[in-house]
This record gives C-alpha cells, structure tokens and sequence, in this order.
C-alpha cells in the first residue's frame, strides 16, 4: 500500500515538473518568436536604424550632383529634398535612380554614399544626333532613335532637322554616312522618301537626291561636282539627282 503511494507521489511530482518544464519552454518560444518578429518588422527596424543614425549623425545632409548639360539641378534636387534627413544606411537608392530615370533627358544614373552624410549622383545625359519634324514641332532624338524632348530655341546648337516617320530610326546610319564623307557642315535638313532613301538640303540650299544603295557614293560625287561649278552658277541650283552612279542631273531655279 505504502509501495503504490509512493509512485503516486513520484508520478506526480514527475508529471508536474514535467509540465513545468514545457509551460517554461512555451514561454522562453513565445518570448524569443515575439521578439524575433519585433526585430525583423521593417517599421521597427527602421525606426531602430533612423534613431541611431540621428544621435550619431549618420543623416543624408549633402548632395553632390556632376555638372550637366541639360537637366535642370533643381529638378533633382526636388527628387531628393524628401530624404534629406534620412539615415544614410536607410536611403532608398533605387527609388531615387527610378525617378531621377524618369526626367527626360537622363539616360542613366549612379548613386553612391560616403555612408556617413552624403549622397553622390552621377547622371547620364542622352545626346541628341538631330531634330526630327513630327506633328509641326521638333524634337530631339538620340543615335537609337528615341525620342528625348521637344526643342528648346534658347540653346544654340546646329543639328540637322529630319523628315519623316521613321526618320529617326535611320538616322544613325545616315549620320554615320555624312560624317565619314565630311559633308556635316553642309546639310541642313534630310527627308527619309518612302522609308527606303534619302534626301538632303543643303545650307546652299541645294536639294541633293542620294542613292539608295550607295550613299556615300552620292556625296562623293556631289563634292567632285560641285568643284567643277563656279560660285556664281551654285547658286541658281535647285537639286541634284546623284542616284544613278554615271552621271548627276541638275535642275536650276
């Protein structure tokens, strides 16, 4: 009898201590799965990052940006005004590229910090190879035809004015051309006909009808031409048809 008591009471004190143990273990991973959550909120982690770098100074405070040709600073500068103040390990870097991305003459950005209190921004600028007429306005566009932005009169610069739906697309490689043969100063404007060939007038003027299969060619033999013509006949020409290689037809004002 005594015998069964006992491993009542061993039985008991087994059981309770085991359940002691597990409530205490529940506990312990009730405890550290709160607090492991806690931690990794992005709010409190956040919040935890931005104090610290407050009371050490670790704050977005200056903006360095590289010199520009066509993007205004203060339109960056309105991009980043928002952060200033931020932690600098907290700055939001692609979020800043993105909408520094969206200004119309930025092709590419690079954003880097001193990971103490400064922000470096390196902007890319589109170049633009020429004015393309669409819709009774210009635009300018760059070498793969993109379309940038529309012309601004107040800037100085002699591109050449395209003509033509697809004209900007084609461009690069009528420029390529042009530049090859020397000939960039002469030409003013350039029509792209029935999406296969060009034509270009030049300052003089002159309407020149190139080949569509040899380009070069064509102002190759305008400038062999056009040494032979004195400067007093230039002037009463209206085009010349180079698109037949053995010969150049000229028609006059």
């Amino acid at each position: 009898m005594s015998s069964n008591i006992n491993k009542k009471k061993i039985s008991f004190f087994i059981n309770r201590k085991f359940f002691k143990y597990i409530t205490v273990s529940i506990i312990l991973c009730l405890f550290v799965v709160y607090f492991y959550h806690e931690l990794i909120k992005r709010d409190k982690l956040y919040n935890f990052i931005q104090n610290i770098s407050e009371k050490y100074n670790y704050q977005l405070k200056n903006v360095e940006i590289n010199s520009l040709q066509r993007i205004n600073k203060s339109e960056v500068n309105k991009i980043i005004n928002q952060y200033y103040s931020q932690s600098i390990f907290l700055l939001p870097l692609e979020e800043i590229s993105n909408s520094i991305n969206q200004l119309s003459w930025a092709k590419d950005v690079n954003l880097s910090t001193n990971f103490i209190d400064k922000l470096n921004v390196e902007i890319f600028e589109y170049k633009p190879i020429g004015l393309l007429f669409y819709n009774n306005q210009l635009f300018y566009f760059s070498k793969d035809g993109k379309i940038i932005d529309k012309f601004r009169e107040e800037i100085n610069e002699s591109l050449i004015i395209f003509y033509g739906s697809q004209a900007s697309k084609e461009a690069y490689n009528l420029l390529n051309v042009i530049i090859k043969t020397g000939t960039i100063n002469m030409i003013k404007e350039a029509y792209y006909i029935n999406e296969r060939r060009w034509n270009v007038k030049l300052h003089n003027n002159i309407l020149l009808n190139l080949s569509e299969i040899n380009i070069e060619e064509s102002f190759k033999n305008y400038i062999k031409l056009i040494k032979k013509i004195n400067n007093s006949d230039i002037i009463s020409i209206k085009s010349i048809d180079l698109r037949d290689r053995e010969k150049a037809i000229m028609s006059f004002k």
